[in-house]
């Protein structure tokens, strides 16, 4: 990357091209979606469970994704769950209306969804400057958000080739740069598998038992802005996935 495409960014910057992502291609969009609803329930859970610590358990995450209650869990890790489905499903209707685009617009339609009644505001870009909890990193003034949204995208759109590295570059652009008042990591996910979803990659997740490790190098990235620790992070944990993947399958046949 230039030195000039930082400030596109946000600071963030990589090999670009030098990471290869493992993910399986379906060549459809549709058939893209049903693999993502067939494993809404896994993917709801590793994702909450690694991104905000939500201590749900797979079968209340099922039982709360069926639309009914459960016991024995706080209201805001209830309706973390709830929202992340209702995103979830959002997505699944934008992708399959042509309606999805990688662009803010897109991540404030999902937003509107995930961060409802736990982001301060919902569905649009944050109006206040804000910090990031265990980092000495500042996240860019609201005021810079639009454009960064704009040029931001933009870059990822036509500068980066493989749709599979664009879609991890979006969630870390995403992430480090917290356009939103909460809910930034769950919205960057939904829209990391949109753009896999669109050009017909299966959908991705960081399982549960990779959360240490994801959570030192983000901080690193958000300190740094060099996002190479994080490609490389990726592209191991989807390798991971899909031999766990195909080992289950095979192991049910």
């Amino acid at each position: 990357m230039l030195s000039s495409d930082f400030e596109i960014l946000n600071g963030m910057h990589w090999s670009i091209g030098a990471f290869d992502f493992d993910i399986p291609f379906i060549g459809d969009t549709e058939k893209a979606t049903y693999i993502f609803n067939q494993n809404l329930v896994d993917i709801t859970w590793n994702c909450l469970r690694t991104l905000e610590q939500n201590p749900s358990t797979l079968p209340q995450t099922r039982t709360i994704l069926n639309g009914k209650s459960v016991e024995g869990l706080d209201v805001n890790d209830l309706l973390q769950v709830k929202n992340y489905g209702d995103g979830a499903k959002e997505l699944v209707r934008l992708l399959r209306a042509g309606e999805f685009r990688v662009d803010i617009e897109s991540a404030c339609a999902l937003h509107r969804y995930v961060g409802y009644k736990d982001a301060l505001e919902w569905g649009a870009l944050r109006n206040l400057n804000t910090g990031i909890h265990d980092v000495e990193y500042v996240p860019p003034s609201f005021e810079s958000l639009p454009m960064l949204a704009k040029n931001g995208f933009e870059f990822l759109n036509s500068e980066v080739k493989d749709p599979k590295e664009r879609a991890i570059a979006v969630f870390l652009f995403m992430a480090r740069t917290q356009f939103f008042f909460d809910a930034n990591k769950r919205t960057a996910s939904l829209m990391m598998n949109g753009c896999l979803m669109l050009n017909g990659y299966w959908p991705i997740m960081v399982l549960n038992q990779e959360s240490v490790e994801f959570h030192q190098k983000l901080g690193q990235f958000y300190e740094t802005g060099n996002a190479d620790d994080m490609m490389s992070f990726f592209a191991e944990s989807v390798k991971k996935l899909y031999i766990q993947n195909a080992q289950s399958h095979s192991s049910s046949r």
